[in-house]
C-alpha cells in the first residue's frame, strides 16, 4: 500500500486530468448507453493531449507541469477539505483561504522541483 501511494504521489499531476475527464465525463453521462466508454474515451484523450505537451522540450514543457500539478493540487484540496466531496463527480468550486492557499502552492512548487530535477539530471544524447 505504501508503494502505491508513493506511485500516486510521484505520478499524481500527470494521472489527475486523464482520471478526472474520465470521472467527470462519466458521471455527466450518467444514465446514458456507453457512459463508461466515453468517459474512457475522454481519459484517453486527455492522456494523450497530456503526452504531447510533456514530450515537447522547453517552456512548454515546464508551463504543462505547472497546470498540471495546480491541477492536481486544487483536486486533492478540494476532495481533502470537504467531507462531503465525491471524488468521481465535478467539484463546487470554492476558494480557499489564505492558509490553503500557500498549502497548495508550496505543494505545487514541490511537484515543479521534483520535476525540474529530474530533468537536468537526465543524460542528454550528444549528437
Amino acid at each position: 500500500m505504501r508503494a502505491f501511494a508513493l506511485l500516486l504521489l510521484m505520478f499524481g499531476p500527470l494521472l489527475s486530468a486523464p482520471a478526472a475527464a474520465g470521472l467527470w465525463t462519466r458521471a455527466a453521462l450518467e444514465g446514458r448507453p456507453y457512459a463508461e466508454l466515453y468517459g474512457l474515451g475522454a481519459a484517453v484523450a486527455v492522456l494523450a493531449l497530456e503526452a504531447a505537451l510533456v514530450r515537447r522540450p522547453g517552456l512548454l514543457r515546464e508551463v504543462a507541469i505547472f497546470v498540471l500539478s495546480g491541477f492536481w493540487a486544487g483536486w486533492l484540496w478540494l476532495g481533502l477539505t470537504d467531507k462531503t466531496y465525491d471524488w468521481t463527480r465535478l467539484p463546487t468550486l470554492r476558494t480557499p483561504d489564505g492558509a490553503e492557499r500557500i498549502a497548495v502552492m508550496l505543494i505545487v512548487l514541490v511537484y515543479l522541483t521534483i520535476y525540474a530535477v529530474a530533468e537536468h539530471t537526465r543524460p542528454r544524447r550528444i549528437s
